[in-house]
């Protein structure tokens, strides 16, 4: 059962599944995980790691270890496994800002 909120949220992302680099575009995020529409097709249970871009940080959000939990022809679910104390940070204060904005708008 999942537990935390997922934001319907475009942002670009960069990863590496099971030893290959890809790109593609977030559909929706939550402090656990994320989905991505990409053309690169991956296999449920492969390791990922993920560089993703938000609009209102300098820096890429690093996840450093995700599993994929399902995929299909063009998109992926990933559970986020390791996510370090500054990334994790970052998350959600870009996370608490969707939320705030989907409050006033």
């Amino acid at each position: 059962m999942r537990s935390d909120v997922r934001y319907q949220v475009r942002c670009p992302v960069a990863f590496v599944v099971d030893g290959k680099p890809g790109d593609g575009s977030t559909f929706n995020l939550s402090r656990g995980g994320c989905a991505i529409e990409t053309d690169l097709y991956t296999a449920v249970d492969d390791p990922v790691s993920l560089q993703i871009t938000v609009s209102t940080q300098s820096t890429p959000i690093t996840i450093e270890l995700g599993k994929v939990r399902w995929s299909t022809r063009r998109e992926f679910g990933v559970e986020f496994m390791v996510v370090e104390g500054p990334s994790k940070r970052r998350l959600d204060d870009f996370l608490l800002e969707v939320a705030k904005d989907k409050l006033t708008s």
